[in-house]
């Protein structure tokens, strides 16, 4: 992402954004919980970004910290060829859905939410890849290596 870009998200969203971080070549831009839905609207209709595809969310874990979880987005404009990581501290462990603005954020959010338990508001969020019932999230840094031994019945076939 151009330099003049990062500048313009600056200026722009002056009280959202908590930190800008280039590494590498590649931008990283830290955005407060309550401006997120407007900055990645923002980021994907105006035609100097264009970030028409959400490639990834994730999530990093830091036990010692509040809030615990940081959520990361990664971007990617197919038209301009430029990628932007949009970083958000999950305050309460929830952040606002991203649904509305990339479709694709329906399957990455319900992973986030099965693997580390970040939820995001105003949605459902049912568990991709272990029985709903599952009361853990294998991701958080405090999940024992080898899981959990005392028998749960955590299986729901329905």
């Amino acid at each position: 992402l151009a330099s003049e870009l990062v500048e313009k998200l600056k200026e722009r969203f002056s009280a959202g954004v908590e930190k800008v971080e280039t590494f590498r070549g590649e931008v990283s831009v830290t955005v407060k919980k309550d401006h997120l839905l407007d900055f990645v609207r923002f980021l994907k209709v105006d035609p100097d970004y264009a970030m028409d595809m959400l490639v990834d969310i994730t999530a990093v874990d830091y036990p010692e910290r509040k809030p615990r979880f940081l959520v990361v987005y990664h971007l990617r404009s197919l038209k301009k060829r430029h990628n932007l990581r949009v970083k958000c501290w999950a305050e309460g462990d929830e952040l606002p859905t991203v649904v509305d603005v990339w479709k694709t954020a329906e399957w990455t959010e319900r992973e986030v939410y099965e693997m580390f338990g970040v939820k995001f508001s105003g949605r459902a969020l049912r568990k991709l890849l272990l029985p709903q019932k599952y009361p853990y999230f294998p991701l958080r840094k405090d999940f024992p290596l080898e899981g959990y031994e005392e028998p749960c019945q955590l299986w729901d076939w329905e």
